[in-house]
């Protein structure tokens, strides 16, 4: 998968004039407010609102729209920076949160370290998504891999999609072990938390072949509701080690007002797999559409007396 403009791509922006706007208008709050607000129309149908909310969706959208630009979430995105901060959250935890070993950290495409035959890795961008090169057996780069690494570093993430998240991050390459698992990648459980609290869990299966996705409960309860992609017909087991993982992310949740937090299930443990605090930019749709009204309700307004705890008024870039 080659990152020359995923971002365009991902968020809407991929017509002609989507991408001509992404890539002159500056970074002001009534650029980013043009930009989205032409994607979430097209996508949802109806005007979002900047007050009041009426979705998690639309409350990400006004996220995006209004968070002040000196709040960085740099700590919790940067796929290197996260790892000292998911380790000093989890410092004295009953659970262990395992991370992934750093066999390399740089930002220089033409590092001397890629010269050489590397071993079994993934090689990963630490300022977006999608840039990944998966290194199964000891070997050299590709001239096309390598070619690869230099537009992931040209690559401007934030300028695209305009989440915060992307804002204040460093172009930069990790390259990072290969997790223990008997197959090419570990099944991973994404938890969509409020102020520590989960609301469900999101299952993938298939992602590169016949992608589908369920729903479930913090209890594993399967959901009746679609988001994004169709459900899988079978009913999956609940992880090995649900009960850790959900300890895990309620940690590291407990000072964001949302915040996804997506861990890998392995033969050895719970691994941290990132933070993701606008899931699929706002734009992914929940079918039921009343699902993404009730998690607002639910978890975002003060009124709700199950979000006593939740004030939507803090940064959720901040932590304490």
């Amino acid at each position: 998968m080659f990152f020359k403009q995923p971002a365009l791509r991902a968020f809407g922006y991929s017509g002609f004039i989507g991408k001509t706007l992404a890539k002159v208008l500056p970074d002001t709050p009534w650029a980013t407010y043009l930009l989205s607000f032409r994607v979430f129309k097209r996508t949802y149908g109806f005007r979002p609102r900047l007050r009041s909310p009426r979705t998690l969706n639309e409350w990400l959208f006004a996220r995006k729209v209004t968070l002040p630009k000196e709040i960085s979430f740099a700590q919790w995105v940067d796929k290197q920076l996260v790892k000292d901060s998911v380790a000093a959250a989890m410092k004295g935890a009953a659970e262990e949160c395992r991370i992934a070993r750093t066999l390399h950290h740089t930002q220089d495409a033409s590092d001397a370290w890629f010269d050489d035959v590397l071993p079994r890795c993934v090689v990963k961008g630490t300022h977006g998504s999608g840039m990944t090169i998966l290194v199964r057996e000891p070997r050299r780069l590709t001239d096309e891999e390598r070619s690869e690494l230099r537009r992931w570093m040209a690559a401007e993430y934030f300028q695209g999609s305009r989440e915060p998240s992307y804002r204040h991050l460093k172009p930069g390459i990790i390259v990072e072990e290969f997790l223990p698992c008997d197959r090419l990648v570990p099944e991973d459980y994404k938890f969509f938390c409020f102020r520590g609290r989960i609301a469900f869990i999101q299952h993938d299966t298939g992602r590169f072949i016949d992608h589908r996705r369920c729903l479930y409960t913090k209890d594993w309860l399967r959901l009746p509701v679609r988001l994004q992609h169709e459900g899988y017909d079978h009913e999956a087991p609940p992880p090995r080690d649900l009960k850790a993982m959900a300890a895990i992310a309620q940690r590291l949740s407990k000072d964001q007002n949302f915040v996804r937090v997506d861990l890998y299930q392995t033969e050895s443990g719970v691994y941290f797999g990132e933070m993701t605090f606008f899931p699929g930019s706002g734009l992914e749709i929940f079918d039921p559409p009343a699902f993404d009204a009730e998690l607002c309700r639910r978890w975002l307004q003060p009124s709700s007396a199950d979000t006593a705890v939740v004030d939507p008024s803090l940064p959720i870039g901040s932590c304490a």
